[in-house]
């Protein structure tokens, strides 16, 4: 999600939080923090203080109305609790309808990952409200840290099971030129005439945004967020702002330089965008060329790899790239600093994707 999109979005928020998470978001601006990181930590808090409102573990009735006073009456049972439904929360975010039309109930309860997610945003908060004397009070708003005390979870699967899992789903050899060709050649045969249109207009971005992420590991929200002068063709390579804020410069692989190039030459003449309009992918919405958003390619992704193979998400593409590169170069490091992962920790997944070396030794013994 670019920037501007992002503080829109933690403005109308805020607009609902209580005064003390106004402030907690101002520090974190200065800390410099981006704002998709605290985007993502105040949809944490409203969910927390709508389940407090809720179950009646605090009084007030209104999330703008909590005070500093109700969440330092609460116990540690409270948050072992909201840990346990975390747990077993459904996912709600499912796209299948039932056959009258409404959401169809997800049977999948939420990832590890994001209920850890959860987990740290709420360390986060309360540590600052028990620690900080950085308020209009002057001194910190609780007595004690409820939050301190609760277990992280953590994915008790292996390396390999994690692996096992999304081998699948990812275009690996020469998959990923086959991907990009049937998105060119063969995906318009299937196509009717009114979405021939569609796809006539937009089929160099697609082509564009497919062939960058498989050739280079951005994540989603590095991709929504380029600029058109982020993009250097002369050096392969694309500037992005990373998890914590921080800038890289990202190499890009040549097989995908020219799909930019082609949409580069047709985006002023086929989206006709604000001459102040910086973004480098576009979308048309309500007859105005914008950034186009997260949402917009993981629905073109998917749209485009379950008619090819089978429904991927735009992570895979960046799982896709990792595998393909410590494949190519032995080297969790260089694999690591491509992906912008701040230590080879998480990196180590991919050393277990066609591990052939192990399937070989062992049928050798």
């Amino acid at each position: 999600m670019s920037k501007e999109k992002a503080n829109e979005k933690i403005d109308q928020l805020l607009a609902h939080m209580p005064s003390f998470i106004h402030e907690f978001v101002e520090i974190k601006i200065a800390d410099e923090y981006s704002p998709n990181t605290i985007l993502e930590y105040l949809k944490n808090y409203q969910q927390f203080f709508q389940w407090l409102i809720q179950h009646e573990h605090v009084p007030e009735k209104e999330m703008n109305a909590i005070a500093p006073s109700s969440l330092d009456k609460l116990q540690l049972r409270t948050a072992t609790q909201y840990k346990s439904y975390l747990l077993r929360r459904k996912k709600q975010n499912t796209r299948q309808l039932n056959q009258d039309g409404s959401k169809k109930q997800s049977s999948e309860t939420l990832s590890k990952v994001t209920i850890q997610r959860n987990i740290t945003a709420l360390k986060v908060l309360f540590k600052y409200l028990a620690e900080s004397s950085n308020n209009t009070q002057n001194k910190p708003y609780l007595t004690h840290d409820i939050m301190r005390e609760i277990a992280n979870v953590s994915d008790r699967r292996t390396l390999q099971s994690r692996a096992d899992t999304i081998e699948d789903k990812l275009f690996l050899g020469d998959e990923t030129e086959k991907y990009l060709e049937y998105i060119r050649d063969i995906y318009p045969e299937t196509l009717s005439p009114q979405a021939m249109k569609f796809y006539r207009r937009d089929s160099e971005r697609d082509l564009a945004i497919n062939a960058l992420m498989l050739a280079s590991g951005l994540r989603l929200s590095e991709v929504v967020s380029i600029d058109l002068d982020e993009i250097s063709f002369e050096q392969n390579r694309v500037t992005v702002i990373r998890k914590g804020n921080k800038t890289d410069s990202v190499r890009i692989a040549a097989f995908a330089m020219e799909y930019l190039a082609n949409y580069q030459a047709i985006r002023e003449e086929r989206y006709h965008p604000d001459k102040y309009e910086p973004a480098f992918f576009l979308s048309i919405s309500k007859g105005k060329a914008k950034r186009i958003t997260g949402s917009a390619i993981e629905k073109m992704v998917e749209k485009y790899s379950a008619s090819f193979k089978v429904r991927v998400t735009p992570h895979k593409l960046r799982h896709t790239l990792a595998t393909r590169l410590y494949q190519q170069t032995n080297n969790l490091v260089l694999t690591a600093q491509q992906l912008g992962h701040s230590s080879t920790t998480t990196t180590t997944l991919y050393t277990h994707i066609e591990n052939d070396k192990t399937t070989d030794a062992l049928n050798s013994l």
